[in-house]
């Protein structure tokens, strides 16, 4: 998708009639409610009270300077990977706005930026984006039960190991985390130190959206006539008044500096030796097999327990040569 033209969208001035577009998307069928709109796919938003999560949305993009009308949440009973979505409170939704150009903004400006220490997914939300199938990995996580990772935990995770650098992750079940790593040089990095999870090939045809907008069209329009005020959306007064003014609406922009990520004491496979040493080896033999890396079967440990360690051991060397000799001190 094209970047922004404008320059910052805080420069632009929003007017009664941009909230009522009457330009439609020609991919669109002309009897669609909201042909006019145009939608992107949030992915990875962390909200803690679902509520509130429109409000936060039109008040996240209004910090941007973009306007947001219509935001669409999947209905819970018919998303299956919605139950994982609240454990984690990461969620998805289609975000509509006012102009193409807005959306393409939000996509150009957003995509990856930190909110409460998740980076978010912003893309099209009616147009396919690819994984990079030369540099993208599936990631299946031997026991996600016990693993409970968001997609920011395995981030985390895999650049404190190996530093291997990612520009996308998608997580599309309790236990596959799609991957699509900066380089190749990336990929074969995290391959080498990942045991946690066993690695598979991501298809040509695989999106980053979880869904587009063609995917729940029929949920869509079951919202939009259940809910007549769906299409009467629009973000609070303040943020609002503001757009409309040409200025940026006060916030405090909490989202940039709290994290909300959980911290994960351990990242390891659990279970008796035996039971590891057979999980790992399904690691290491799938990643030669698919791939043809080698993993690197030591431990990479952080540079602060490597020096704990160290200084672990002065001191006990330091207490065995100043103890006096013998059990008893006569």
């Amino acid at each position: 998708m094209a970047g922004p033209n404008r320059g910052m969208p805080g420069t632009h001035r929003y007017t009664q009639a941009d909230l009522r577009p009457t330009l439609r998307d020609p991919r669109c069928s002309p009897q669609f409610p909201l042909a006019c709109y145009w939608p992107v796919y949030l992915g990875n938003f962390w909200c803690d009270v679902y509520p509130q999560h429109a409000t936060r949305i039109q008040e996240y993009f209004g910090s941007k300077g973009l306007l947001v009308r219509m935001v669409f949440a999947r209905n819970e009973y018919l998303d299956p990977y919605f139950k994982e979505q609240k454990r984690c409170k990461c969620y998805d939704f289609l975000v509509y706005f006012v102009s193409q150009q807005d959306a393409q903004d939000a996509v150009y400006f957003c995509n990856r930026d930190m909110y409460y220490g998740h980076r978010l997914n912003v893309l099209p939300g009616r147009t396919p984006v690819f994984f990079d199938t030369s540099v993208s990995v599936r990631h299946s996580l031997l026991q996600p039960a016990k693993l409970e990772m968001a997609e920011q935990a395995f981030e985390r995770h895999i650049y404190h190991i190996c530093k291997a650098r990612m520009q996308c992750i998608v997580k599309q079940s309790r236990s596959d985390l799609l991957v699509e790593y900066f380089s190749n040089e990336d990929r074969t990095l995290a391959l080498q130190y990942c045991k946690i999870a066993t690695p598979e090939q991501i298809s040509m045809d695989q999106p980053k959206q979880r869904f587009l907008e063609s995917d729940v069209q029929k949920e869509l329009m079951a919202q939009i006539q259940g809910n007549p005020k769906f299409m009467d959306m629009l973000p609070p007064g303040n943020i609002l008044q503001a757009l409309m003014n040409g200025f940026l609406p006060q916030s405090t922009m909490s989202w940039k500096t709290l994290s909300m990520v959980p911290h994960i004491k351990k990242i390891r496979v659990f279970g008796p030796g035996k039971r590891r040493r057979q999980l790992r080896q399904q690691i290491y033999e799938k990643t030669q097999d698919i791939f043809g890396v080698e993993v690197d079967k030591q431990f990479p440990i952080s540079e602060e327990v490597r020096q704990s360690k160290m200084q672990r051991k002065l001191e006990l060397l330091h207490q065995k040569r100043t103890a006096p000799y013998g059990r008893n001190n006569f």
